[in-house]
């Protein structure tokens, strides 16, 4: 039996009943809190204490949730709807109050017209708004255990809406002493024995006493506090993992700006300035600098041309010098081609990758971001063909994913500047769906003439911030990047 076990039950024996606080706080046993812990489970095992074990939640209100206190969104929104200041969907400024007043089934959404239901009249003209109540309520909680609480569901809408904060905690208390604690206690052999040393310390060492004396075993099996270590954040662990393994594979690293002409993004990717491939982007263009100058007059000409020739089209110089975010990293695959497509022989194949953010305005979902990490690969060579391609995503797909590139399915897809184009998906067990990862393919001659190559290219790009939620156990993209503190901590490892 150990030293500090004793001590508890000595502590006990005294007080008849205590809690894990007023163990900490007797300076007579002079016990931390780990000693503690160890030696309530032992005197747990020998049957030597009883003790109730409870976890106790406390509460906080965050800074949105105290502007709610008088009024949520959704309450505001009906009462503006009930007294006409507010009819078209198209005047409002705040959607949370839309999002939830629908969840509530409030109000209906014709034509864009909003419309209060029964329920959302009733509650217009209400005073009391059950989540409200409850968000008011919290300033009551302090430390209080789950069997205390209600309306668990009411709490956990609080916390998802970021309105509260909940932090979670073990409490140990009603702690007793048995008969068999007391017999342990009588039987104390092994208390205040001097020839067993329960903690090392300076004196000790100093003085030799370790010498001719036994160290008490150490107890690795007994509880403690969780520690939680620095750690990478995921994304960038995984961008790190995606850069080895493409330099493992003979690529150099590359990069790009993010900022470009629609010149350089579209027009020079044999993209039509009215063709719906520019649609599909649904690109944020920029207000300032609004326009970027091509000053690149040879590539301009030989793109001008390439869309005459190809679509039979003029290019609007206006609108080739819209500055905008990038909406794929092929962009910098096209600078890379004009600058690295005419060098001796020897130095190809030439093989780079870029591991960067791209912009796209999208709905939102579990899958869809407007911005997220994009890796493009390029290789440019000779005698290149659409398995050197298939080839080297299957070999990074197969490290990446540990040798299980079996859920990797590729297929024939169309881009405006690839000829033959694939696209690359990966199975989500948990939405039991096919992922967009990217696409990949041949870059069309017309493109590499205009750029002034006469070898082959082969590129790809693809969205991984889609392959990273199965790999740390997330079901939605977004919350890779809201960054809460227990997610950071206790997420999966790569």
């Amino acid at each position: 039996m150990k030293d500090y076990c004793f001590k508890i039950l000595s502590h006990l024996k005294r007080n008849k009943e205590s809690s894990l606080v007023e163990l900490e706080k007797d300076k007579e046993i002079g016990l931390n809190k780990d000693e503690i812990l160890w030696g309530l489970e032992i005197l747990k095992e020998e049957k030597g204490i009883n003790y109730n074990k409870s976890t106790s939640l406390t509460f906080t209100i965050t800074k949105e949730g105290k502007s709610y206190m008088e009024r949520f969104p959704e309450e505001k929104l009906i009462v503006e709807i009930s007294n006409n200041r507010i009819r078209d969907i198209k005047d409002l400024e705040d959607k949370i109050g839309l999002i939830w007043a629908k969840k509530n089934e409030w109000i209906s959404i014709d034509n864009g017209i909003l419309k209060l239901k029964e329920k959302g009249k009733k509650a217009a003209s209400s005073k009391d708004y059950q989540l409200r109540t409850m968000l008011n309520n919290i300033k009551k909680f302090r430390d209080k255990s789950k069997n205390e609480l209600n309306d668990l569901d009411k709490i956990d809408i609080l916390k998802k809406r970021s309105l509260i904060t909940i932090k979670e905690r073990a409490v140990i208390d009603k702690i007793s002493i048995t008969e068999i604690g007391v017999k342990l206690l009588s039987s104390k052999s092994n208390f205040n024995n001097k020839d067993i040393i329960n903690s090392l310390n300076r004196e000790i060492i100093l003085n030799k006493d370790w010498k001719n004396r036994k160290f008490q075993a150490y107890e690795i099996d007994a509880p403690s506090d969780t520690i939680y270590p620095a750690r990478i954040h995921p994304l960038h662990e995984f961008i790190n993992e995606i850069k080895r393994i493409w330099i493992s594979m003979g690529f150099k690293e590359g990069d790009g700006p993010i900022i470009n002409s629609a010149f350089w993004n579209f027009d020079v990717l044999f993209t039509p300035q009215d063709h719906p491939a520019r649609d599909m982007h649904d690109t944020f263009f920029l207000s300032n600098p609004k326009f970027i100058n091509i000053n690149d007059v040879r590539v301009l000409s030989k793109v001008r041309k390439m869309h005459k020739e190809g679509w039979n089209s003029e290019l609007d110089r206006k609108v080739s010098k819209r500055a905008l975010l990038r909406t794929h990293n092929t962009v910098i695959s096209a600078h890379y081609i004009k600058e690295f497509g005419n060098m001796p022989d020897d130095k190809y194949p030439f093989k780079s990758f870029f591991v960067g953010r791209v912009f796209r305005n999208e709905s939102l979902d579990y899958k869809h971001l407007a911005e997220f990490y994009q890796s493009e690969g390029v290789i440019i060579g000779d005698d290149l063909t659409l398995s050197n391609l298939i080839y080297e995503l299957k070999s990074f797909f197969d490290k990446i994913l540990k040798g299980k590139s079996s859920g990797i399915m590729i297929r024939p897809s169309y881009f405006p500047f690839t000829e033959p184009s694939l696209e690359v998906f990966y199975f989500d067990k948990k939405h039991n769906d096919y992922i967009e990862l990217g696409g990949a393919g041949m870059i069309r001659e017309e493109i590499t003439k205009a750029l002034g190559t006469d070898k082959r290219v082969i590129a790809w790009g693809l969205g991984l911030d889609r392959l990273l939620l199965d790999k740390i156990g997330l079901d939605e993209i977004n919350k890779l990047y809201k960054n809460k503190i227990k997610f950071l901590r206790e997420r999966n490892n790569l």
